[in-house]
């Protein structure tokens, strides 16, 4: 083994063989002409033969040169490959983004947010997947997911869960309800009226039944489904009103399937965000994020 070998002086090498010029080489290189001849020198004294015939300016390979050449491109062929891949994340050309979402988010929000940032950044992979609350939560505890999007109450050591967005539930109404007549909607508006409500297992159902005890309001259930957008789309058909969480409403409103409007007292709700707690998110989920708090913005301020 060479023990004096070093991969300076092979990158002068290469450099030399490919331009042909000393000088050239150390521009290439960065450093000096004085400094690649003397790694020539130094190679060539490690090696035991000589690489190069000087004739006047010009450095003429010799033919073991030539096959110590061919060796050493396959070796530089993996670095290239290696420096491409680093540029390739750099630059936001290579990577993946794992998400898992709740599904009143993951439905609709969560894929335009992901449309505009493959439109800027093509070759990032993004993987969504749409879980209740608690399971998303369990993907993050994985710590394999980049981030996640719920509503939660509980925490977890092994994830970060901070609100990323603060706002409140509406009222759903068919289009030309009755109801819509009406700029804020209270409990007692709510009584006999057939009312389509979130299952029992779902954590916003015990808010929205004490938001509706509040003025003894009895409405009267004529179904109970797990989704808000099963609500909204069945609202929209006509069959009773609802109260639900505020960007699935406000999506069919504007599509003009449904009508909202706003509660006294306002029945809050808050979406979060997830990330693992035993690592900083990436860039690209940084930017990720600032697109989802833009997209906030404007679906439920717009």
């Amino acid at each position: 083994m060479l023990h004096r070998l070093t991969h300076r002086q092979i990158e002068a090498f290469r450099a030399v063989m490919e331009t042909g010029q000393v000088t050239a080489a150390a521009d290439v290189l960065g450093t000096t002409q004085p400094s690649v001849s003397k790694m020539i020198a130094d190679l060539e004294h490690v090696a035991g033969f000589s690489l190069f015939e000087r004739r006047a300016r010009q450095v003429i390979p010799t033919a073991d040169a030539h096959a110590l050449y061919e060796e050493v491109e396959r070796s530089f062929v993996g670095m290239s490959e290696i420096s491409r891949v680093i540029e390739d994340i750099r630059d936001f050309r290579k990577g993946s983004l794992m998400i898992a979402g709740m599904p009143a988010l993951a439905l609709k929000f969560l894929p335009d947010v992901i449309a505009e940032f493959i439109a800027d950044e093509p070759g990032i992979t993004v993987s969504l997947r749409a879980r209740s609350s608690q399971a998303v939560q369990r993907h993050l505890i994985s710590q394999q997911f980049d981030l996640g999007f719920a509503t939660l109450d509980t925490d977890h050591p092994a994830v970060i869960r901070q609100p990323i967005c603060e706002t409140h539930m509406l009222a759903v109404l068919p289009v030309g309800h009755a109801l819509g007549q009406k700029d804020v909607l209270e409990p007692m508006d709510f009584d006999q009226c057939p009312f389509i409500a979130l299952g029992a297992e779902i954590g916003t159902r015990s808010e929205t039944d004490a938001f509706l005890a509040i003025g003894s309001a009895r409405p009267h259930i004529i179904a109970e489904v797990q989704l808000s957008s099963s609500i909204c789309e069945l609202v929209s058909a006509g069959t009773g009103i609802s109260i639900v969480e505020p960007v699935t409403a406000t999506y069919f409103a504007s599509a003009g399937r449904l009508v909202t409007r706003p509660l006294r007292p306002v029945q809050p709700f808050r979406y979060d965000i997830l990330t693992p707690a035993l690592r900083q998110p990436s860039r690209a989920a940084s930017r990720f994020l600032k697109l989802v708090e833009h997209k906030f913005a404007t679906v439920l301020e717009g």
